[in-house]
C-alpha cells in the first residue's frame, strides 16, 4: 500500500485556533507579570494568569492533535 501524503492544510479554523493559543498565552502573562490590571487584586490575577495559560496550553494540544 502506498504511503498518504498528508500535507498541512492551514484552514482559516486552524489559523483562528492558532491566534486565540498565542492570545491566551499573551492575555496570560499581562495579568501576572505587567502592571495593566494593576486594579484587580493580585490573588485574582494570579489565578486568572493560570487559568489562561492552562486554557492556552489546553487548546494548543488539540490545534497540534488535529494539525
Amino acid at each position: 500500500m502506498e504511503k498518504e501524503n498528508k500535507s498541512p492544510k492551514f484552514s482559516p479554523r486552524m489559523i483562528f485556533g492558532l491566534f486565540m493559543v498565542v492570545f491566551y498565552l499573551f492575555v496570560a502573562i499581562l495579568l501576572v507579570f505587567t502592571p495593566i490590571f494593576k486594579d484587580v487584586h493580585i490573588a485574582a490575577r494570579i489565578i486568572m494568569g493560570i487559568l489562561f495559560f492552562a486554557y492556552g496550553l489546553f487548546r494548543g494540544y488539540r490545534a497540534w492533535k488535529q494539525f
